[in-house]
């Protein structure tokens, strides 16, 4: 062979190997470029969900205080109104003057019948807590609205006694117990309401 035709040949060859390692460069250089967008993509999409998370969870816990919030208000409504009828019918004596213990027991039954209308609205709410949940939570507000009923019991069967003047201490008696145990389940509700919508909620 004679060099000419060896020159032609070993430039051939070498522009051979050069395109062919500039393929391969570019190939390499090419999966490496799509390798690291498949990762910045998937990092994206991992942020994307975790603030999506975030923001479900935050709207999560403040729709669940709204509804625990409306909840607690009305409960302590109910019981604060029965308190007052409570009230006037301690203040009730025997000695009273007519006039004056028909004014305290006329005040007594409306303050009684306003606590019954706003019962009817907490039944709404105790609704809602139960759409909100956990579970846990519609549990409380159901066993405070239950705790309401022997303290509305209590009222009124100590107005009716009143009605037909024999009221005893027994009454009074009654009635302070079912207030306590009913404001105890006030309470737990809270409590349990306050767990619930702390920052590190998780949907149960």
């Amino acid at each position: 062979m004679d060099a000419g035709l060896a020159g032609l040949l070993g430039g051939v060859i070498g522009a051979a190997v050069g395109a062919v390692g500039a393929t391969a460069f570019a190939w390499i250089t090419g999966r490496k470029a799509e390798q690291q967008a498949e990762i910045q993509s998937e990092t994206q999409l991992r942020q994307a969900r975790l603030q999506l998370d975030a923001e479900w969870t935050r709207a999560l816990r403040e729709s669940r205080k709204s509804a625990y919030l409306a909840f607690a208000e009305s409960c302590h409504l109910v019981h604060g109104t029965l308190s007052e009828a409570s009230l006037k019918l301690g203040g009730i004596a025997a000695s009273d003057p007519p006039e004056e213990r028909e004014e305290r027991r006329q005040a007594a039954r409306r303050l009684w019948n306003e606590a019954r209308t706003m019962n009817r609205q907490l039944d709404r709410l105790q609704h809602i807590v139960f759409m909100e949940g956990p579970s846990e939570m519609g549990t409380a507000a159901q066993a405070a609205t239950g705790a309401l009923v022997p303290h509305f019991a209590a009222v009124i069967d100590w107005l009716h006694a009143v009605d037909n003047e024999t009221e005893t201490a027994q009454h009074r008696a009654d009635h302070d117990r079912a207030h306590i145990e009913a404001y105890d389940k006030l309470l737990e509700f809270l409590y349990a309401a306050a767990d619930t919508t702390l920052p590190d909620i998780r949907d149960r």
